[in-house]
């Protein structure tokens, strides 16, 4: 395969893997299918649950145009937005996880062990 060909199946492949983020984003925000949320279990969690698709919503969205902009990132930049993928995801989540009530952490902690 050429160089060429790899990189228009690498655009392919990220903008369906962004498309299905994005779905799947919409879904738990707009339509508040928390259940597509890994490790969600309604009768446990007790916080606001509007919030909650809201906060992990727009990540997933988020998520799934950095997925379909990165391979136009990568030609532009080079290894650079590798980078500056990995920094974005990492600040993102770590926002994500800071919006965690104390009584969610207990029983997040309580979960793993």
């Amino acid at each position: 395969m050429s160089l060429n060909t790899d990189f228009s199946t690498a655009i392919v492949i990220c903008i369906i893997t962004g498309l299905l983020f994005i779905l799947v984003g919409w879904l738990i925000w707009r339509k508040k299918k928390l259940k597509l949320i890994a490790g969600y279990d309604e009768k446990q969690y007790k916080g606001d649950k509007n919030k909650l698709a809201r906060v992990m919503g727009i990540y997933s969205i988020t998520l799934g145009i950095i997925i379909i902009i990165f391979p136009f990132l990568m030609e532009y930049l080079g290894d650079w937005s590798s980078w500056i993928l990995i920094g974005i995801i990492a600040v993102s989540y770590t926002h994500l996880r800071a919006h965690e009530t104390l009584m969610n952490l207990v029983c997040r902690l309580l979960l793993e062990k």
